[in-house]
């Protein structure tokens, strides 16, 4: 929506009510509430509430907030606000509907940001937050902080982020946040570095601190991963993170020493036999590379790794009628990857089924046109690119 047809919606729903509220959700979506009296928020009664609707706190943890407090972080503005910023602004009336005819133009455009950004000098603090009694000065820049990021506003979350480490600066909660925040602006080293204090915090932020970790460049995970495994936590996620970390440098030794940690805590997690059977396979031992890929698949593993080192397990084996079906199901699961999608043609080719195999040769070469290898497959075949 334009900024002109953002603005003549907002001025003409402010001079319908006497009392209005505007609250932005995630980035372009704006709720505004009109009543016909000044609307109250009663936070002892909404956290008793909440405190019964398990539902409700579920889907709230799914946008990364804590307590029905953090609601306030998506509070705009009221109606004083919401019409200085409309000042001018057509109306959009029965008489004169404008926005029917105006709004199409701007579809296919992107003016989330121009919008929030006009619409940013005019943001008022919630009229109901001052309240001491409710909540510490830390807990509010927290719950703001929560609320600024679920809804995409970066630059305000962190500032409310880095208010609540100021007034509490020995809470690792705060530093999660604060990370979460830069891996969302992809400053991964203050991530990383927010991400430790939060563990210095106490061994219980692991978990937390390990949900991030993937979102790290190598180095920054590393030694993330390592301060976990210094705090004692039994955890097989840092062991395999190292151990991966090492299989990718081709350091077998240490990845099996990191591994065999984790099988130590969960033997028969479909993760570490997974990790093993990769291991194995890395290093030439085919055969007991894939008893242990599909002991990971009877024990619950369904991700498109483990559907592709199945396919390069077959493959090396020559069980080309087992390739084709575990490379299908790898596609399922990641229908862009080039380098899968050749390997499937491959296996079909060596089954004798050439138009199975063209077409998926076909298929790479419209992925990526300088494929070498997908162009000498189809010639292979006597078809022409």
């Amino acid at each position: 929506m334009s900024p002109d047809d953002f603005r003549m919606v907002l001025r003409t729903f402010g001079e319908s009510f006497p009392f209005v509220t505007v609250w932005n959700l995630q980035e372009s979506d704006f709720l505004l509430v009109g009543s016909l009296r000044e609307l109250g928020f009663d936070y002892p009664r909404l956290k008793k509430r909440f405190s019964e609707m398990g539902v409700l706190r579920e889907d709230f943890k799914k946008l990364g907030l804590s307590d029905i407090y953090a609601l306030l972080g998506f509070y705009r503005m009221g109606r004083k606000e919401l019409l200085a910023f409309a000042e001018g602004a057509d109306l959009n009336t029965d008489d004169s509907a404008r926005l029917e005819y105006s709004a199409p133009r701007s579809l296919g455009k992107s003016t989330s940001t121009l919008n929030r950004k006009l619409f940013e000098s005019f943001v008022a603090d919630p009229p109901w937050g001052s309240n001491s009694e409710w909540v510490s000065r830390a807990r509010h820049h927290y719950y703001m902080g929560q609320a600024f990021h679920a809804s995409g506003w970066s630059t305000r979350a962190l500032k409310e982020a880095e208010q609540a480490i100021r007034f509490e600066p020995g809470n690792g909660d705060y530093y999660l946040l604060r990370a979460k925040i830069l891996l969302a602006q992809d400053k991964t080293a203050e991530a990383a570095e927010a991400a430790e204090k939060a563990l210095l915090s106490g061994a219980e932020k692991a978990k937390e601190v390990l949900a991030l970790a993937d979102d790290f460049y190598t180095t920054q995970a590393e030694k993330i991963y390592r301060r976990i495994v210094r705090t004692g936590v039994k955890e097989i996620s840092p062991y395999l993170g190292l151990g991966s970390i090492a299989l990718h440098r081709k350091d077998f030794s240490a990845a099996q020493r990191w591994f065999q940690q984790a099988a130590e805590i969960q033997p028969k997690h479909p993760g570490v036999l997974f990790a093993l059977g990769r291991l194995q396979l890395a290093k030439g031992n085919d055969a007991e590379a894939l008893t242990l890929l599909l002991e990971s698949q009877e024990n619950g593993e369904d991700s498109a790794a483990l559907y592709s080192e199945l396919g390069e397990a077959y493959s090396r084996l020559k069980q080309w009628e087992k390739v084709v079906p575990a490379y299908e199901a790898a596609l399922r699961r990641n229908r862009r990857n080039v380098a899968w999608r050749l390997s499937l043609a491959q296996a079909l080719g060596r089954l004798g089924k050439v138009r199975e195999a063209e077409e998926k040769y076909r298929d790479v070469l419209a992925l990526d046109s300088s494929s070498t290898e997908a162009w000498r497959g189809l010639s292979g075949l006597g078809k022409r690119f």
